[in-house]
């Protein structure tokens, strides 16, 4: 027998093996009905259900056997529903032989034949499930006890947010692990860790770091759904644009690299990312009712304005260079009413003075600030101590001093800063001591 043929008869698998569940559960029930006194036709179907379920399971058996053989199923799972597969035929053979021959034994044999045969038929198809949709299929939205350590992991801040531990495995895990795992590795290929897919399947590696036109995972999940090589296959959700782009941009610019940050990636990416990231404290920022006709009304003024995160009222606000100059100030005035929302601002060129970094201080959930090529200096920057939520701070091309990095260094959250084209150089006291407490000082354009 070839293995195609054989692979063509396994495939009958699924199909047939609900028919042995639905003769012995069926067989149970008659069988329930006469242990409640009532005596009717129906026990003497009993014997020819449980005969028809030993014989379809025993059918079904065989299937799953030569669907084994077609690759792809291994591990301790197929071991077990094998092995449970087999005793479930067993006792429904014994449970038609005891029942057909009730007189010869006590009740208490046959009913216990019959617990002992539910017991198997229940873990056979537990293990059968988890083969095809997951180990944690049955348990994923259990509401209580869950196991808190598997979940996505918590981080301090959008600076430590990696390409690949952060976002690409979870979509993995969430669109992919279901044919690539542990106990099902369809071509021999395992998407459970960066280690599985760097190793690649049968046919070699699927990504090429630097190379994302040669990865064979990028050709597949972009070929067009009714292809043979689609990925994820069999009707399963696939991958959207912006997880495909996210996954691409991973393997060319991060060179597939698992300790790749986010950061690194453009701004489109990471608002978009932003959102599926679990980040402490974000969810402290306290929505004020923002509505559209706010929004609407400062893009007339020139800002333009996206929405980070729906779920905590989180926006990026950006006030294009050549809106603002000599206006800037009282454009800044104008977010005044939102200031709580404002977790991302950019005023860069904008022309705006030491004044307004006063006004800028009031934000206090700003965790990213951009405001390079201003002509603002160290008594201006002094007021940007009290964003206690501050994470990235951009001030190259600005009139800053080493003197002007003692505040800063009293923002505890602050985890990059960008000096550029400054009167500080990297040897300054100040930036030594930044450095050492993992704050990561750039220069550089």
């Amino acid at each position: 027998m070839t293995q195609d043929l054989i692979t063509f008869i396994g495939r009958f698998h699924p199909v047939w093996v609900h028919l042995p569940i639905g003769f012995l559960i069926i067989a149970v029930l008659f069988k329930g009905n006469a242990v409640l006194g009532k005596k009717s036709a129906l026990d003497e179907a009993v014997s020819f259900a449980l005969l028809l379920g030993a014989i379809s399971a025993f059918i079904a058996a065989v299937l799953g056997f030569l669907l084994s053989q077609s690759g792809g199923y291994e591990g301790k799972l197929l071991d077990i529903h094998l092995a449970a597969g087999w005793i479930t035929v067993l006792l429904g053979g014994i449970a038609w032989w005891v029942n057909k021959n009730e007189q010869r034994f006590s009740k208490t044999l046959n009913y216990s034949v019959l617990g002992l045969l539910i017991l198997a038929l229940t873990i056979t198809g537990h293990f059968g499930g988890s083969l095809t949709h997951g180990e944690d299929y049955l348990t994923a939205y259990v509401p209580f006890g869950k196991n808190q350590g598997e979940s996505q992991r918590i981080l301090s801040s959008v600076e430590e947010a990696e390409l690949y531990a952060d976002l690409i495995q979870p979509i993995f895990k969430s669109k992919c692990e279901s044919c690539h795992r542990s106990g099902k590795a369809k071509g021999e290929l395992m998407l459970i860790s960066f280690e599985s897919l760097l190793k690649g399947g049968e046919n070699g590696p699927v990504i090429i770091p630097a190379n994302p036109e040669k990865s064979e995972l990028i050709r597949r999940v972009t070929l067009l759904p009714d292809h043979e090589d689609f990925m994820p296959a069999e009707g399963k959700k696939p991958l959207t644009e912006e997880e495909i782009q996210l996954i691409t941009w991973w393997i060319e610019k991060g060179k597939a690299d698992p300790k790749f940050t986010l950061m690194a990636a453009d701004e489109a990416l990471i608002a978009w990312a932003i959102p599926r990231l679990k980040i402490q404290g974000t969810e402290l920022i306290q929505a004020i009712g923002i509505d559209s006709i706010q929004i609407q009304q400062l893009e007339k003024k020139g800002f333009r304005v996206r929405i980070l995160s729906p779920q905590s009222g989180a926006l990026d606000v950006v006030l294009p260079e050549e809106m603002a100059k000599s206006q800037a100030s009282e454009l800044l005035k104008a977010l005044l009413p939102i200031k709580e929302n404002v977790y991302w601002l950019s005023m860069a060129g904008t022309g705006i003075k030491d004044s307004d970094l006063t006004l800028i201080s009031q934000f206090s959930n700003l965790r990213r600030l951009r405001i390079e090529n201003n002509p603002i200096s160290d008594d201006g920057i002094a007021a940007l101590k009290n964003l206690t939520q501050l994470e990235v701070l951009n001030l190259n091309g600005t009139r800053i001093s080493p003197t002007g990095l003692g505040p800063l260094a009293e923002i505890k959250s602050l985890r990059s800063l960008y000096l550029w084209n400054t009167a500080v150089n990297p040897q300054d006291e100040w930036v030594l001591k930044m450095n050492s407490d993992k704050v990561k000082v750039v220069f550089g354009s």
